[in-house]
């Protein structure tokens, strides 16, 4: 449903409909449309942050939609931002002759509890080099702006990475 025409008020005919008609003189109306220009500004800024919260409201952390907030925020018109899931290390556990339980270890790899604990992401997002600043200091601001937006939208217990694509 939507509710977007309950909001659009214009307030020069509210004044004419509320004030009496002895009183709708052209200097009135204009001191009355000076006093109530402040509850116009707020009411036009209610607006903006209506539609910001709208916006955050129909948007989540499924990557379809974290994909689309982030190629609206940094790649509106090309949107070669994408999403693609973490490498996951499987652990390998070697038993030892009291637990008697078999030990195949065949064409596996054997990790370190860091490989396993640390550098496993949940996700990685690409973006294109295109969108990479040449300074540093600009770097920092939109990896910044970046990691905010992904945060606010991604579950608390997701990992993420960031990685510069061609």
């Amino acid at each position: 449903m939507n509710f977007d025409k309950i909001y659009i008020i214009d307030y020069n005919k509210l004044i004419v409909w509320l004030l009496p008609t002895f009183l709708r003189q052209p200097k009135r109306f204009a001191w009355l449309e000076v006093l109530i220009t402040p509850v116009k500004v707020l009411h036009v800024d209610f607006l903006k942050y209506r539609k910001q919260v709208n916006y955050k409201l129909s948007h989540n952390s499924q990557v379809c939609y974290l994909q689309k907030v982030l190629n609206d925020a940094f790649d509106n018109e090309l949107r070669r931002i994408y999403i693609e899931n973490g490498v996951f290390l499987k652990a390998l556990y070697v038993y030892t002759p009291e637990e008697e339980l078999p030990v195949y270890i065949g064409t596996e790899y054997i990790y370190s509890d860091e490989d396993l604990i640390g550098g496993q992401d949940d996700f990685i997002v690409n973006v294109p080099i295109d969108l990479k600043p040449s300074s540093t200091i600009a770097l920092e601001g939109i990896l910044s702006d970046m990691k905010g937006l992904i945060n606010e939208y991604k579950l608390a217990s997701k990992t993420y990475s960031i990685t510069w694509t061609e």
